[in-house]
């Protein structure tokens, strides 16, 4: 009788735990996507190369990252041919998207090879004054707002466009 107690137990929080991590299992709602990010993404040539990410919730953010006025869009990707993780950044000014990371080269942290693995929260940082960052140097002036990003309880930093280019200014450890 004890050993069929514990074995019903057992099996109900395997069933239990199965049922969690189904339920957590997200997909992309293309629905409540922005046009500009769906051509590109699920019917553009970047779908071919990439697949929207959605490890983190939300899995795009919306931002003026370019300070031009217009809404701009950061999108959680993955590389199809290698699984590595990045973020695109669709420049509403420039009519394309910008990918960094999922193999492309973008090393925040010098040494993560343009793969966003590590990355477990994101959020829009909007234009105003940067703290001064971890050994980072002085900081930025931000142009436009900028993408804070991290591992939570560890590593942190802003990516942000310097008018040429993304680049990463790091914040914590």
């Amino acid at each position: 009788m004890k050993l069929l107690h514990i074995s019903t137990f057992v099996l109900g929080a395997i069933l239990l735990s199965t049922s969690v991590r189904t339920s957590q299992k997200q997909e992309v709602d293309w629905e409540n996507v922005p046009n500009d990010v769906i051509e590109q993404l699920a019917d553009g040539p970047l779908s071919k190369v990439y697949s929207v990410g959605v490890w983190i919730n939300p899995f795009y953010l919306r931002g003026d990252f370019d300070g031009d006025g217009k809404p701009d869009y950061a999108v959680l990707v993955y590389s199809i041919k290698d699984h590595s993780k990045g973020i695109a950044i669709w420049l509403t000014s420039q009519a394309k998207f910008i990918v960094l990371g999922a193999g492309n080269p973008f090393e925040p942290r010098g040494g993560d090879k343009g793969d966003f693995e590590w990355m477990d929260l994101w959020q829009v940082y909007s234009k105003k004054p940067v703290e001064p960052g971890v050994e980072a140097g002085p900081p930025p002036k931000l142009i436009g707002e900028a993408l804070s990003v991290g591992k939570s309880e560890s590593a942190s930093g802003l990516i942000y466009w310097n008018g040429k280019k993304f680049v990463w200014y790091q914040q914590g450890d």
